[in-house]
């Protein structure tokens, strides 16, 4: 039997070769690509620079980048805080501790002062402070949810602009934090003489007054606001136990540099007046007017009790300083145009009533001083819509008589009503 020697394996199809003339353009092409590439790399720095040099000639672009704001320090920012409180610019020192805030959101105290030095001051009808009040309380509230001041600014917040229900859980739920808080009794006592409950209000004004002086520190500010809280549950009653009440918050208030004492003047010279001592009424107003600067209604309380005693000038000039620090007040704008308007200045009359009526003044005298102005301009087209929506604002009638004269005159055709010397329009 003889075996067979195998066939040797050979592979199937063509042969290869080296050279392949179906890449013959990928081996022409290598050499094309690789010798420029080679040349520009040797040659790589004039290049560059002649590239620059025809871009610098050729291409124009101009940039405006954001200029950064340099980020004052908060040890400047304290510093600039206790300058502007000593100067007597508050707006400054207000805007110093939100500066300081944005560096620290997380300090409690720091918005707590912040909330407290907007909520006393100023104009109690301006909804923009009472809208920055509730701003600063909130961020003290989200400070530390667990600490009483926020729960206290809160409701000191809502309080004061008007809504003491929604004041109260606030007020309640700081009392289940810090019970004996001397400012959350003062605030406790006047949401509930807001909410018509006298004697819960005497109660937590008195609790407020003992808590404070047992501090140490003694809370100056909280001690201040209860004893106007006091007064203002005594007027309810007794005048002169509310006079005294109020005298002492000034004497407390006098104490510290930085305590607010604008709202205590305000309640103050309103018993002075009523007492017929302008003079004390004068005195309190002008020293808080010298301590912030910034607050309108200190040179508008002064205007009216000058306009009052007969003094017109120095009248117009508070009222001109009123309007010079806030030139949106409508009431510092509605008296000014009422001084004006006596003095038979009937343009300048006309453009002020006009301003504050502009702004949203609702009080009747604006519209009659800017109405009867008018039409001693000859202007009874426009004095005419003026007088009309101004009689429909005079709801308890007190201006009734001058706006019916007002339209009488300007109803005949249009001829110019005498000027109105002997009942001048919001005497």
């Amino acid at each position: 039997m003889y075996l067979r020697t195998p066939k040797r394996y050979t592979a199937k199809g063509k042969r290869r070769y080296l050279l392949n003339l179906r890449w013959l353009w990928l081996y022409i092409l290598f050499p094309v690509v690789l010798i420029p590439l080679l040349l520009l790399w040797n040659n790589r720095e004039n290049l560059s620079s002649n590239l620059g040099d025809w871009a610098n000639r050729n291409i124009k672009i101009e940039l405006n980048p954001p200029t950064p704001t340099p980020t004052v320090p908060a040890a400047d920012l304290r510093v600039r805080y206790i300058s502007y409180m000593q100067a007597g610019s508050l707006n400054n020192a207000i805007a110093a501790l939100w500066s300081l805030g944005d560096l620290a959101p997380n300090d409690v105290q720091l918005f707590a002062t912040l909330a407290r030095l907007i909520a006393l001051r100023g104009d109690p009808d301006d909804l923009n402070r009472n809208t920055d009040t509730l701003r600063a309380a909130t961020a003290a509230l989200n400070a530390n949810p667990e600490a009483a001041e926020g729960w206290i600014m809160s409701g000191l917040a809502h309080n004061s602009g008007g809504n003491p229900q929604l004041a109260l859980p606030y007020l309640l739920r700081a009392r289940d934090l810090e019970p004996r808080n001397p400012m959350l009794l003062a605030v406790l006592a006047d949401t509930y003489n807001d909410l018509d409950r006298p004697e819960d209000a005497t109660r937590y004004a008195e609790e407020a007054i003992e808590a404070s002086k047992t501090t140490n520190p003694i809370d100056v500010t909280a001690l201040a606001f209860a004893y106007v809280v006091q007064g203002n549950v005594l007027s309810r009653t007794s005048g002169d136990q509310a006079i005294r009440a109020y005298e002492e918050a000034w004497r407390v208030a006098q104490s510290e540099p930085s305590a607010p004492r604008g709202y205590i003047a305000q309640w103050i010279a309103g018993y002075y007046l009523n007492r017929s001592d302008s003079d004390k009424a004068i005195s309190v107003l002008q020293e808080a007017f010298d301590r912030d600067k910034d607050d309108p209604i200190n040179p508008y309380l002064l205007g009216r009790i000058y306009l009052n005693r007969g003094d017109p000038n120095q009248a117009r000039t508070y009222l001109e300083r009123c309007r010079d620090i806030d030139p949106k007040q409508t009431k510092c704008l509605r008296w000014l145009g009422t001084v004006l308007y006596r003095a038979q200045n009937y343009q300048r009359a006309a453009e002020v009533a006009l301003q504050a009526i502009e702004y949203g003044s609702q009080d009747p005298a604006a519209y009659l001083v800017a109405g009867l102005s008018l039409s001693l301009l000859n202007r009874c087209n426009d004095a005419l819509p003026l007088l009309r929506e101004g009689a429909r604002l005079d709801a308890n009638g007190a201006l009734a008589s001058q706006f019916q004269d007002g339209l009488r005159q300007c109803g005949g055709g249009g001829a110019p009503a005498a000027p109105i010397a002997t009942q001048p329009p919001g005497g």
